[in-house]
C-alpha cells in the first residue's frame, strides 16, 4: 500500500540509548585505550589524561547504527576505529580522532571501513 512502512514498531527498549557515564579513557594507543561495547551507544567520559583515549567497536555493530561519545574530561580524548584498516572520517587506519576537552560528536558506523562524523 502506498505510504505505508515496511518497518514494524519498536519492541521494548530497542530505540533506548545505553548510557555509560563516568568512564574513564586510558592507554596511548589503540590497542591498550579504553575499549566502547558494541551495546553502548552513548559513552561519557570525565576522566582523560594528556594522550589517553577510546576505541570504537568493530564487531556486534549494524552498518548505520549511530554512537555518541562525550568528552567531560579536562584534555583532548583519543578516539580510536578498531581494526587495522578502519578509519574515522578521512583519518587514516588506526589513526585517532581528537575530541577536544567539553565536546561531544555522534559517530555513524559504516563497516569494515570505519565510522563517519553524523551531522
Amino acid at each position: 500500500m502506498k505510504g505505508m512502512s515496511t518497518q514494524s514498531a519498536p519492541k521494548g527498549n530497542e530505540w533506548l540509548a545505553t548510557v555509560a557515564q563516568n568512564l574513564s579513557a586510558a592507554g596511548s594507543t589503540q590497542g591498550t585505550a579504553t575499549p566502547i561495547p558494541a551495546v553502548q551507544d552513548c559513552s561519557i567520559f570525565t576522566s582523560v589524561s594528556a594522550g589517553q583515549g577510546c576505541v570504537m567497536p568493530g564487531s556486534g555493530v549494524s552498518i548505520g547504527e549511530e554512537y555518541i561519545v562525550a568528552n567531560h574530561g579536562a584534555n583532548a580524548l583519543k578516539i580510536y576505529p578498531a581494526g587495522t584498516t578502519a578509519q574515522i572520517g578521512t583519518g587514516g587506519a588506526q589513526t585517532a580522532y581528537s575530541l577536544a576537552a567539553g565536546t561531544a560528536i555522534r559517530l555513524i558506523y559504516l563497516g569494515p571501513y570505519g565510522w563517519t562524523q553524523g551531522g
